[in-house]
């Protein structure tokens, strides 16, 4: 496995881009979220990922982890990790004609996999898929969608047991929309012999289904190391203005080594990325499986460390809505609580390994 630490010089520009766009962001609000799509479509933020006969860049994970880090820094709300970089690749490995068109952002499919107590146990499909008169029907419940999509991805078991893929429009499966913890756009899926395509049966759609799993894993953590690379910056810079008793608090030595301790969490969770990055590249889908699981795990304790010191550094201004660290706190728990949460994950490494 070849790890790269250091960004290309592309890597750099992409960086420097969306982080000028993100400069003049409130964190606080969440901002049009259509608007962002469109913008970040225009930018060839959704075409990074993707090969050039697919209408893409003909980039990496790497690359899209790039954005996705610098879209954690300012909170953007929109599901470009969601959307445009795992359902992307999930269409472009099961209906590679679909790509394209994601790469223009003319459509935002989501793929809808998690369900009520499934804890990241993925092949735990109970949403049911039946054949009638031709057609695909499916009966189930999906949760924790994130996003505003077109479309949806949605995993059901099939007759013979085999897992399917198939695609619902929203207009056909409408979601009960509800706004997360961490003010962005979730909704859970109700189906009750909901006309849906098939698109993939059986092992390939497995495979399939696994690896977008493992690519959300660890470009959802890329999302939270921006967050929490936000936090420490913010905290560092509040503890070198910030004067208690005629002096900057950020000489005080007990503070001084609270900072250093952020930083050497906020600096693991850098270097577990890059692991996990070089896992989606390789050829193993256990070891990508193993890496992913570590990524998630080891991201969600640095982020709930470097966030929570971020508020007790700050003291009473970093728990209020008007003082943007606590948005990243709340960002950074819901990340840890989804895919199982952390504990889960650490559970299915040891599993994996």
């Amino acid at each position: 496995m070849e790890l790269h630490f250091l960004p290309t010089e592309e890597q750099a520009m992409l960086r420097d881009s969306v982080r000028r766009w993100a400069a003049g962001r409130d964190v606080r609000a969440a901002g049009d979220q259509q608007v962002d799509w469109a913008y970040g479509a225009e930018q060839g933020w959704l075409m990074a990922g993707l090969p050039e006969e697919a209408g893409g860049l003909g980039g990496s994970d790497a690359d899209s982890a790039v954005i996705a880090e610098e879209l954690g820094r300012a909170l953007v709300r929109t599901g470009f990790v969601e959307s445009g970089m795992v359902a992307a690749q999930l269409l472009l490995a099961i209906a590679p004609e679909r790509a394209e068109e994601i790469a223009m952002g003319g459509v935002q499919p989501v793929l809808a996999h998690d369900e009520p107590g499934m804890r990241a146990c993925y092949l735990n499909v109970t949403t049911r898929a039946e054949n009638v008169e031709g057609g695909w029907k499916l009966s189930g419940r999906k949760s924790a969608i994130v996003g505003t999509p077109t479309s949806l991805v949605v995993s059901a078991r099939m007759p013979d047991a085999a897992v399917g893929l198939f695609e619902i429009s929203a207009e056909d499966a409408p979601l009960r929309s509800y706004e997360t913890f961490d003010g962005r756009t979730g909704g859970e899926l109700t189906l009750e012999a909901t006309p849906a395509e098939l698109l993939l049966v059986g092992k390939p759609a497995e495979s399939a289904l696994l690896e977008a799993i493992d690519r959300a894993l660890v470009l959802e953590s890329a999302e939270a190391l921006g967050a929490m690379e936000a936090a420490f910056d913010m905290t560092r810079d509040y503890l070198m203005t910030r004067k208690q008793y005629g002096q900057l608090i950020g000489e005080f030595q007990a503070l001084r080594h609270r900072i250093a301790d952020m930083f050497i969490e906020l600096e693991q969770a850098r270097s577990i990325l890059v692991i996990g990055l070089g896992g989606l590249a390789g050829s193993n889908p256990q070891e990508r499986a193993r890496l992913a699981a570590a990524t998630r795990a080891r991201v969600a304790q640095a982020g709930q460390f470097v966030c929570g010191q971020a508020i007790q550094l700050h003291g009473g201004i970093g728990v209020t809505d008007e003082y943007p660290v606590g948005h990243f706190f709340k960002r950074i728990t819901a990340f840890a609580a989804r895919h199982g949460g952390e504990a889960r994950q650490v559970e299915r490494f040891a599993e994996l390994s």
